[in-house]
Formats: C-alpha cells, structure tokens, sequence
C-alpha cells in the first residue's frame, strides 16, 4: 500500500502535469498574439504566465513541506528535489512565453507559418512533458524538441540569407523570436531528464 508521503508525491506529479499544460498555453497565447498583432491575446499570455509562476511556486512549496513533515528516504529525498527542479524550469518556460508575448515589431506575412509551426512544436514539448509527468513514456518530448530545433535553424538560416527580403530589422526580430522558442523547447527537454528521477517514485 503507498505510504502517505508517495501518495503526496503522485499528488505534486499531478500538479506538475498541470503546470506543464499550463505553460504550453501560455506560449500557444504568446504566439498567436505575436502573429495576429493581438493585444487581448497578449495580455492572457501574460496572464497564464503569471499563473505558471504562482502554480511553479505552490509545487515548490509543496516539495518543500513534503521533506519538512516526513522522513523520507534517500530516493524518495532525490525525487523531491527534481521535482523542486521541474517546477522551477517550467517556470522559467512560463517567463519565456512572457518574453514572445512582449516581442515587439510584425512578424512579415509569409514568414508567419514558419514562426506558427516553431510555436507549435515548441509548445508540444510541454504537452508531452505533462503526459510523462502524468505516469506516460514522454517519447513525444524529444521529437517535438527536435523538430522545434530543425524550425528554428529554418527561420535563422531564412533570415540571415539572401533571398531574405524583409530588412535587417524584421531579420533581428523574427532571429530573436525563433530562439525565445528554441530555448523554451530546450528547456523541455531538461525537464524530461529531470523527470526520469522523479515519476518512478510512489506510482
């Protein structure tokens, strides 16, 4: 039977699950308003990154309180703090969608399906964290974050070359908000890593 402190522990899995969800939001928001000039869509952006930061603090309260009142064992010690450390990268990933949601500047028309499937699978890598951090395989977590990484050399290499067409400052732009995304999805990919020391305990 699971003791009290794993049952707590598949209780904070299931809030960092859903915290992963929420930030996958957050930078879908961020995204759009960007593409669509949408300042109503920028502003809920902002408003799910704020809710990442608050619910990443309540997880870290929680895991804190988990080695305060119980008396766990070594294992179960190394799973609280990648938890501590999860919470704390999904976090920083929220702090990224805010950064995208704030980008200045109008995406060029017909670089905006580049930047859209970037955000696509930028934010996929945080849907399938949420499925590994939920009791799933998380397989979905390195393709997503790889094909982010094949989009983003994509849109760097279109900028930077010749037969880009838009000026130096759009170029500067849309670099930048390509790497916003590619650090969000790398981000992802060390929370998986992270994860692999955590989800086994207490399932």
């Amino acid at each position: 039977m699971p003791t009290a402190f794993q049952k707590e522990l598949v209780t904070l899995a299931h809030r960092l699950a859903d915290l992963c969800a929420l930030v996958a939001i957050a930078l879908e928001e961020a995204t759009r308003s960007v593409l669509e000039s949408d300042p109503t869509l920028g502003g809920r952006a902002r408003e799910e990154a704020a809710a990442v930061a608050a619910l990443g603090a309540a997880c870290e309260d929680q895991a804190g309180a988990l080695l305060a009142l119980h008396a766990p064992r070594e294992e179960e010690v190394k799973a609280v703090l990648a938890a501590v450390h999860i919470a704390g990268e999904v976090t920083r990933m929220g702090g990224l969608a805010r950064e995208v949601a704030d980008a200045r500047g109008v995406v060029p028309e017909p670089v905006r399906p580049v930047v859209a499937r970037l955000g696509a699978q930028a934010a996929g890598a945080a849907r399938a964290l949420r499925e590994l951090l939920g009791g799933g395989d998380g397989g979905g977590v390195g393709d997503a974050v790889a094909l982010a990484g094949e989009v983003e050399r994509e849109l760097r290499e279109w900028a930077g070359g010749p037969e880009w067409p838009f000026g130096v400052r759009a170029a500067v732009d849309v670099v930048l908000l390509g790497a916003v995304h590619a650090r969000f999805a790398a981000m992802a990919a060390r929370v998986a890593r992270r994860a692999a020391g955590f989800v086994p305990v207490g399932a």
